[in-house]
């Protein structure tokens, strides 16, 4: 876990079982209430729900409906990440300041994973831009420009029949990528929590 802000969030787990479900509480700073876990993840455009406009997201059931799934590789056309930081964020720039913003590196539609193109230095996507290399450094600062409160380190995601050889390689790299990503975070005065995949999903499935 890494953040300058991780001390005014807080996680609680509520109840468990003797499996693996567990159900919790998320307190954000920004967020109006408190979030139980497993939570919905609204998919966003650039921020944004693509299926409701911004005058309606109140609309929706709160707290449940305050954390929104953000791709800054989204961002990669348009305002330059220069840009989006001197505005403030993502929160100043959409004007959505009691929504909580989740950032991962893809999404399910537009920006995918693509394994043949990665290599050591860093994670291939296809992207709407084409296909990218994006290096821990650079995709870190993506997230310093956006400041959402949690964010996901870079992996090397590979598809279920790949060999084992290349199986060990993705774990290698991916765990390479996390130390990076979190020894960067307070070099760019990084806030936000940031977590590897599988933190993620623990936190919010």
């Amino acid at each position: 876990m890494s953040g300058s802000n991780s001390t005014s969030m807080k996680f609680a787990v509520r109840a468990w079982s003797n499996g693996r479900a567990r159900a919790g509480i998320l307190h954000l700073p920004c967020c109006p209430a408190p979030i139980e876990t497993p939570s919905l993840l609204l998919s966003t455009r650039k921020g944004l729900p693509p299926f409701i406009s911004p005058d309606l997201l109140p609309s929706l059931p709160s707290p449940d409906s305050h954390l929104l799934q953000v791709s800054p590789l989204h961002f990669l056309e348009g305002l330059s990440i220069k840009t989006i930081s001197k505005i403030g964020g993502l929160h100043q720039l959409l004007a959505l300041h009691d929504y909580g913003f989740v950032a991962f590196p893809r999404d399910s539609i537009q920006c995918l994973p693509e394994a043949k193109g990665s290599n050591r230095t860093g994670a291939s996507f296809e992207t709407p831009c084409g296909r990218l290399l994006i290096k821990p450094v650079e995709y870190m600062e993506m997230i310093s420009s956006m400041r959402p409160e949690l964010w996901a380190t870079l992996a090397d995601e590979v598809p279920a029949w790949v060999t084992e050889k290349r199986n060990k390689t993705s774990v290698d790299r991916t765990i390479k990528w996390l130390d990076e990503c979190i020894a960067l975070s307070p070099v760019i005065g990084l806030e936000g929590l940031g977590l590897g995949r599988a933190w993620m999903s623990a936190l919010l499935c």
